[in-house]
């Protein structure tokens, strides 16, 4: 795992400034701390930082093709280069290190984009072409690895996190006021519009090609969902899956350093141990995360799993006293983001990495099997989506701006007015919904010219004809999961310079998974059906019928207690009213209501107070501090 960044200028005959490289690759140093590289190459300029993995002698980047055609950074892992490797050795092509890099680098040399469907890993790549003078940046199908642009006037940058292209120089610090409406409707921002003006978001499964200014984003991979027309029997194809899993699992123990695995009690991430310690000859090392508030804490859950499997396993247990890392966390994310979830994994990544270097998870199950509670909701819900237009927005509507949001019922007419007449499905944006009521007048105005839920409605456009389930299934892997999930993800574990591999998202899981009935993964109130009938195989039945728990933190409680006090200060300072975002008094009520356990506003003043934090970081010219 490490950090990649660079600059292409679009005066071919300029050289890109040394100093401005090395100040890009000092600010993700956290990355990769074990190595720096640089390349300068007529008018690009590449800079890479390493968390050495694979090959710990000769893996060293920038790293050119045998003819020294093609340079490359690359950032993540190819699980399948060992393959890729030996066809080409069988091929006649000698390497000259034992790197997926050098793999990476040759294959792209001879096939150029196409080269990226035959990737089996995660990775943000770059290649300069020195005879073409062409740059192709490239992200995975899933975004687990992440890659952002900004074509300005004089050239474009690039790199793992935005703030090494604001490190290179001069930098536009304007805030896109769409992307911070999507913010909060969403708690995150996704798609490919960042919440800096001029800086873009490479989409999971897309390249761009650059070329003295202009830029080109293409497609190369896409997700066909819905059930096959001639499904495996159950029986034959949970063989299948076994199958395809373990070989995910396989893949992603590659390691030349110390690995593990996260290990929360649920069906995810203890699938994916139980299947880690049957494959290894040593006693797994697992890590979880807990609070001193049982009810939100499963660290009972993953002691029996641990047991069962027999793992070496380690505890952390986090405090209201977490929230003095937030400022740090705000940093490593560069973008507001509302998942309080960030806290639990952040300190369980740095747990780990006292440890490893390397720990597998089991981020993407709930998409992939189905495992939200939201999807059942959905699909009682689905009533609700045939209520007239005028009857929801038009009277559901017209009350929830009539009476005041502490009104008893008035979420769920909130909700209603949401769902009509739209298309639109439940379990999408920030609950309660109360965003409009928050926004001042003028900031209101402003936002009312973007509409945060376009792209969502763009991606359920595509799967219409699929039942409810599938549709939200479809949106999280293309949203939620590559917006929310694998950004938390990264950005956490990065900030302690761990890598985390995902192998229920080896794409050949998510395939197999995609084009499964509906009821190999819910049946009734049952959900993740087929991976919790392999998991009979594997765990105890504790840990099969454990109920669904999220991974967040007791936010709620937490306000209404020690933090009250930081939140107040933070939300009514004169800087942050002064933003103009908010009206200052529905601001002090939801603080109100809240502290007085009225309402449970934990998520919005979650979200408010990073938003505030990431305004003092990377836009108040007197604080920000890249």
């Amino acid at each position: 795992m490490c950090g990649i960044a660079g600059v292409l200028l679009h005066d071919l005959h300029a050289t890109p400034s040394r100093e401005g490289l090395e100040r890009m690759a000092g600010v993700i140093r956290h990355r990769g701390p074990d190595a720096d590289g640089f390349r300068v190459s007529g008018p690009a300029g590449l800079a890479h930082r390493r968390l050495a993995i694979i090959d710990l002698v000769s893996g060293d980047q920038p790293m050119s093709s045998a003819d020294g055609r093609i340079w490359v950074i690359f950032n993540g892992e190819i699980y399948n280069y060992p393959e890729l490797r030996a066809a080409m050795e069988g091929a006649g092509h000698a390497f000259r290190t034992r790197s997926d890099t050098e793999v990476l680098v040759e294959l792209f040399r001879k096939e150029g984009p196409a080269s990226f469907r035959k990737l089996n890993g995660m990775f943000a790549c770059a290649f300069w072409d020195e005879a073409s003078r062409e740059l192709t940046l490239v992200r995975d199908r899933w975004g687990k690895k992440p890659l952002y642009y900004a074509n300005g006037k004089r050239e474009l940058r690039f790199g793992s996190e935005i703030k090494a292209l604001l490190a290179y120089g001069e930098s536009d610090r304007r805030v896109h006021p769409g992307a911070l409406h999507e913010y909060l409707s969403q708690g995150y921002v996704s798609g490919p519009q960042t919440i800096f003006e001029g800086v873009e978001r490479l989409l999971p499964g897309h390249y761009l090609t650059a070329r003295e200014g202009a830029t080109a984003v293409h497609r190369y991979y896409e997700l066909e969902f819905g059930p096959s027309a001639t499904p495996l029997a159950e029986e034959p194809f949970l063989e299948r899956l076994d199958a395809t899993l373990r070989a995910a699992v396989k893949r992603r123990l590659m390691s030349d350093v110390p690995l593990g695995a996260f290990l929360s009690g649920g069906l995810d991430s203890s699938v994916v141990v139980a299947l880690m310690a049957s494959l290894s000859d040593r006693p797994v090392r697992t890590f979880s995360v807990g609070f001193e508030e049982q009810e939100y804490s499963e660290l009972s859950d993953a002691r029996v799993v641990a047991r069962h499997v027999g793992t070496d396993h380690a505890e952390t247990v986090v405090r209201p006293s977490a929230f003095e890392i937030l400022p740090d966390l705000v940093w490593h994310c560069d973008e507001p983001f509302g998942d309080s979830s960030a806290v639990p994994t952040y300190y369980v990544s740095r747990a780990a990495r006292e440890h490893v270097t390397v720990a597998l998870s089991g981020d993407g199950g709930d998409e992939v099997f189905a495992g939200y509670t939201r999807y059942k909701i959905a699909r009682e819900r689905e009533a609700w989506r045939r209520i007239p237009r005028w009857i929801g927005e038009g009277i559901g509507g017209r009350l929830t701006r009539l009476l005041p949001f502490t009104t008893p019922g008035w979420n769920s007419l909130a909700t209603i007015a949401y769902l009509s007449g739209q298309g639109r499905i439940a379990g999408m944006g920030i609950y309660p919904y109360i965003r409009d009521v928050l926004y001042s007048r003028a900031w209101g105005r402003r936002a009312a010219e973007f509409d945060p839920m376009a792209r969502l409605e763009k991606i359920l456009a595509s799967v219409r004809g699929l039942d409810v389930v599938s549709q939200l299934q479809y949106l999280d892997m293309h949203h939620y999961l590559p917006g929310d999930i694998l950004t938390k993800v990264d950005r956490m574990s990065m900030a302690v310079s761990l890598e985390v591999r995902a192998p229920l998202l080896d794409y050949e899981v998510v395939e197999l998974m995609a084009q499964a009935p509906l009821s190999y993964k819910l049946r009734g109130d049952v959900s993740k059906v087929a991976l919790r009938r392999l998991g009979e195989r594997l765990l105890p039945r504790s840990t099969l019928e454990k109920r669904k728990q999220g991974f967040a933190l007791p936010q709620g409680r937490w306000f209404q207690g020690e933090l009250y006090a930081r939140a107040e200060e933070i939300l009514l300072d004169p800087r942050a009213l002064g933003r103009g975002y908010f009206d200052p008094r529905a601001i002090r009520t939801v603080l109100a209501e809240h502290r007085a356990g009225r309402r449970d506003y934990g998520t919005w003043l979650w979200c408010l107070i990073v938003l505030e934090i990431w305004h003092r970081h990377f836009v108040d010219a007197d604080t920000r501090r890249v």
